[in-house]
């Protein structure tokens, strides 16, 4: 065998062997969402340090209104475009982050006061800001904000699918909404995680533990960390990243898209 030959069945053999479904590790990805300040201040760093990829749905830019210096960029700016260079997913929230009034929303952002036609703005236009952001990904995932995609009684996430303007849909779910067969799942409502205020460690990871028992994929949805909505504490937080660096022989952790492109694939 040449020498060419043997490098060629080495490097194939290295790439599937290292493959989720090769190895039975479960594919775990860890999303936050809305574009809150501690995820700047917290949970970026925490994820630079070990190393580990995450996606963030942003809905418009927080902070980046202007700076209290003339000239200077927002320190939100600066922060997005830096986690997009670093590897992390930045994905679409909508603008406004439209849910039910009954959820306390006031009417003038209230999902009842919203036509399909004005949603679809919202999602090109928060497109069109992450590109400036994130200038190398071209096609963008999705959060259904309170995790809602009925306006009107109409379900819109294949419309946004049939338009181009977005590519995969993360929905809401609890503790046992755990993708185990990857032919049926639906691409634009791949269920999730809502982690709850006060989340624990051993929460967080007896639905990892769970996730690789059932040899699948399971979607965090996070808000707050060390503060602000649905806050999970940062020593929480940190933990439970060490424990999944720790742990990489079980567990793929991955931004969405990647694992979304992995099992559609497959």
């Amino acid at each position: 065998m040449n020498v060419k030959l043997t490098w060629i069945m080495v490097l194939l053999f290295a790439v599937v062997s290292s493959s989720p479904a090769q190895t039975k590790k479960a594919i775990i990805c860890l999303t936050y969402d809305d574009g809150l300040e501690t995820q700047l201040s917290t949970v970026i760093p925490q994820l630079n340090a070990a190393g580990l990829k995450a996606t963030f749905f942003l809905n418009s830019i927080q902070g980046s209104s202007g700076s209290s210096v003339i000239g200077q960029t927002p320190e939100a700016v600066i922060g997005w475009t830096n986690a997009a260079t670093n590897g992390h997913e930045l994905a679409n929230h909508t603008l406004f982050h439209a849910c039910p009034e009954k959820l306390g929303w006031e009417k003038s952002v209230a999902i009842e006061t919203y036509s399909i036609d004005k949603l679809v703005t919202e999602i090109k236009t928060e497109n069109t800001l992450l590109a400036l952001l994130d200038p190398g990904r071209k096609q963008r995932s999705f959060a259904y904000p309170c995790n809602n995609f009925l306006i009107g009684g109409v379900d819109y996430s294949s419309i946004i699918q049939e338009q181009g303007l977005v590519k995969y849909g993360r929905a809401g779910g609890d503790s046992s909404s755990i993708v185990t067969t990857f032919k049926q799942v639906n691409t634009m409502k791949v269920p999730s995680w809502h982690v709850w205020t006060g989340t624990t460690l051993k929460q967080l990871i007896n639905f990892a533990e769970n996730v690789q028992k059932a040899a699948g994929m399971g979607v965090y949805q996070f808000h707050g960390v060390g503060g602000q909505v649905f806050a999970i504490s940062k020593e929480t937080h940190q933990a439970f990243l060490d424990y999944l660096k720790a742990n990489q022989d079980k567990y793929w952790v991955t931004t969405f898209s990647a694992a979304m492109d992995f099992i559609t694939k497959k």
